[in-house]
């Protein structure tokens, strides 16, 4: 049978489609391959990614605001004691619900040859170190008084009852408060606390070596007398204004209502000294005054340096910043 023979152009697009739908599906298997192998990378990297993560340490109780309080409280009973059978029993049950199992139950504390009772006035949280990853060191900063109670001689007693007159009663004496630094070791359970060493005193911490340099930097000071003395009546007035007036009056004042009212707290006095520099930009100056003010309730007089920038605009003054320094 003799082959069929088709048209040129027949031919050209049969040749055609078959290109086409060749290349179509050589696209799509590759598409798959690639989102294939896209996938498995993904999967891979992500089982790789937990190997790689850094381990977060856990917080450590024993230096939280918790553990502070408790060695407050710990202190509180500590510093609590009467000179008694009864109080050196009483201060054991106190303690015990602060102090691991097996420490001594006084904490440390002796009575042998005590002359004194004791009560905590206040204590404050000085310092804390971290020793372990559930321990710490605490340091307190306390202060307790220190109270007896003398009794008279019985013999005397006995005497002025037999000679019908009033005898002596007891001397109570106080004396105190007296500071300490108090360390107190805590251990945690990442529930509660305990008192896990006996606490003990430490030193009182060396005042630092600090000195403090007052002197302003003379550089673009301003020599302009007419300046000096607008500007030194401005500051009276402000400053008058800043301690008697109300906040709307003193929004007169300011740029952006920038300070509160001292109204009912203190009075303004005088101004003792006075430096003025030249600002960042024009009609901008840098006021360094010191200033003196009374307290309303003591009428204590009280001397505080300030740092001002003062701006010029349309004809007055305002105080764009202000500074204790």
């Amino acid at each position: 049978m003799k082959k069929r023979e088709y048209p040129k152009t027949v031919f050209r697009k049969k040749i055609i489609k078959g290109i086409f739908w060749t290349g179509f599906f050589s696209v799509l298997f590759l598409s798959v391959v690639a989102i294939v192998r896209v996938g498995n990378a993904g999967t891979s990297q992500a089982e790789a990614e937990p190997m790689h993560e850094e381990v977060k340490k856990e917080e450590n109780l024993a230096v939280s605001e918790g553990a502070q309080s408790f060695a407050q409280n710990f202190a509180t009973q500590y510093f609590n004691w009467q000179n008694t059978d009864a109080g050196k029993k009483d201060r054991v049950k106190r303690l015990k619900l602060y102090l691991a199992t097996g420490l001594d139950e006084q904490a440390g504390l002796g009575f042998e040859g005590m002359q004194w009772n004791s009560s905590l006035s206040k204590s404050q949280v000085w310092n804390v170190e971290e020793t372990g990853k559930d321990t710490a060191l605490i340091t307190l900063r306390v202060q307790h008084m220190l109270k007896k109670i003398t009794h008279p001689d019985p013999k005397v007693v006995k005497d002025a009852k037999k000679a019908k007159k009033e005898p002596p009663k007891a001397k109570e004496e106080t004396i105190g408060p007296f500071e300490k630094y108090f360390v107190v070791p805590v251990k945690t359970d990442g529930q509660s606390f305990v008192v896990y060493e006996i606490p003990y005193f430490i030193a009182a911490p060396k005042k630092p070596e600090i000195v403090v340099n007052t002197t302003v930097d003379q550089t673009d000071k301003v020599n302009d007398l007419v300046l000096q003395q607008e500007v030194l009546s401005f500051l009276h007035t402000f400053l008058k204004v800043y301690t008697t007036g109300t906040q709307e009056e003193l929004s007169y004042y300011t740029q952006d209502n920038l300070l509160p009212s001292m109204s009912g707290i203190m009075t303004f006095q005088e101004i003792k000294n006075l430096l003025i520099k030249k600002g960042d930009h024009q009609n901008t100056y840098q006021i360094f005054i010191t200033a003196v003010f009374q307290e309303n309730q003591s009428k204590a007089q009280v001397v505080y340096p300030y740092k001002l920038t003062i701006v010029k605009k349309e004809g007055r003054w305002f105080v764009k910043e202000m500074k204790n320094q």
